[in-house]
């Protein structure tokens, strides 16, 4: 019984330790920059995961044309982290396109007198590590600023001021009225005026 509740306690311990214990660095995407000790050549390479492989592109500047009429042809070669090594293929006037599975985490370029062999040569001119891709910082969005409506001030009539405004009207139509009837009264006081005029005139006569 013991046993057996020993074994499940270290079958878990284990599992546990697997689980959460950090992975070491896989290769992935990223930029390779080879450079070389007592050599003025160097490289620079992106690998890209498409479909299940590693698209890789490398250019190369001042790489001599030989280093002897034998070993003339320069071959990249990737490396994995427990040191399983591929070939890439050679580099034609300073370029490489090659795909790969192995999941590598260096890239290095040898002195070969064949482009073909399957095992690189000691004659190692540049050597290079994966670093991820910095995409930098990106693109900010700015802030959307919605505009405040600004309160305008409503003006209320009084009720002071209406009342004022009818009673003024009311006034002026009173005198209008009494101007018209004081008009009439005048105009007829007029008339009789000169009725009895005219009459006194006739008797006279």
């Amino acid at each position: 019984m013991k046993k057996n509740l020993l074994g499940g306690l270290v079958c878990v311990i284990m599992f546990g330790l697997i689980l959460f214990l950090p992975k070491g660095v896989q290769a992935n995407e990223g930029v390779i920059n080879l450079r070389g000790t007592g050599t003025g050549g160097a490289c620079y390479a992106s690998s890209v995961f498409i479909d299940g492989t590693y698209k890789i592109l490398m250019t190369c500047r001042e790489l001599k044309i030989a280093l002897s009429p034998e070993k003339n042809r320069y071959v990249a070669w990737v490396e994995d982290d427990v040191g399983k090594q591929k070939r890439l293929g050679e580099i034609a006037n300073g370029k490489l396109s090659s795909l790969t599975d192995i999941k590598f985490v260096r890239i290095f370029v040898t002195v070969e007198s064949d482009g073909y062999g399957n095992t690189p040569s000691a004659d190692v001119l540049l050597t290079g590590f994966v670093e991820p891709i910095n995409f930098g910082p990106g693109i900010a969005s700015p802030p959307i600023v919605t505009p405040t409506p600004t309160p305008t001030k409503t003006e209320v009539a009084s009720p002071t001021g209406v009342t004022e405004t009818q009673g003024q009207s009311g006034l002026g139509s009173a005198l209008g009225t009494i101007f018209k009837i004081a008009l009439l009264g005048f105009g007829v006081l007029l008339l009789v005026v000169g009725v009895f005029s005219f009459l006194s005139r006739k008797r006279s006569l």
